[in-house]
């Protein structure tokens, strides 16, 4: 295993600082690879999903999904690049963005020239996650696939502890502890 290279730990550093303070337009413009195709499927999903397909995705995607189709006017995610839609189902449960602040790069699995296959420490521990760090013009870029497959478990088991698993109860929970005005039969709907 080989050590990280200075600039890639100072531009993971950096998009950990991008996503504690909010900067999401930066932070979609810093990722890579399959991060990308999935924010691409998830626009797709958020346009044209109903309840069924939504039911199979992972929760933490079905609830991004449904929050901002559910409010009082859907929110248009027309033209948004895939970066945006990977970003805004990273965020879109706040409570785990304490995760992102205790994941840390490990050691160097793979490396080439342009592109790094690295581990990922969580809270100094070795959780099995990876991440792939790309050279794009005179900076590094991130695949972070991994990292929301880890939330979206971390999310699936908050759900089943604190509502036994019921993804409906958990929605109506959130909409009246944060009194939204929420539109549920519309949050399942697809827009297209």
């Amino acid at each position: 295993m080989t050590a990280i290279p200075p600039a890639v730990a100072a531009a993971f550093d950096s998009l950990k600082a991008d996503f504690r303070d909010a900067r999401f337009p930066v932070i979609a413009g810093r990722l890579a690879g399959e991060s990308l195709a999935w924010g691409e499927r998830l626009l797709v999903l958020y346009r044209e999903a109903g309840r069924a397909e939504l039911a199979a995705a992972d929760p933490l995607t079905r609830f991004w999904i449904i929050r901002y189709r559910g409010m009082p006017v859907a929110a248009d995610l027309a033209g948004a690049p895939a970066g945006a839609g990977f970003v805004l189902a990273f965020t879109a449960f706040p409570y785990l963005d304490v995760m992102t602040e205790a994941w840390a790069l490990g050691e160097v699995d793979e490396a080439g020239e342009d592109r790094m296959r690295l581990t990922c420490l969580f809270d100094g521990q070795d959780d099995g996650s990876r991440i792939i760090a790309e050279r794009k013009g005179g900076g590094w870029v991130f695949d972070l696939i991994e990292l929301y497959q880890a939330k979206a478990r971390t999310f699936e088991s908050f759900l089943d502890a604190q509502f036994a698993g019921d993804f409906d109860a958990f929605v109506e929970h959130y909409v009246a502890e944060h009194d939204l005005a929420f539109d549920m039969e519309q949050a399942w709907r697809p827009l297209a």
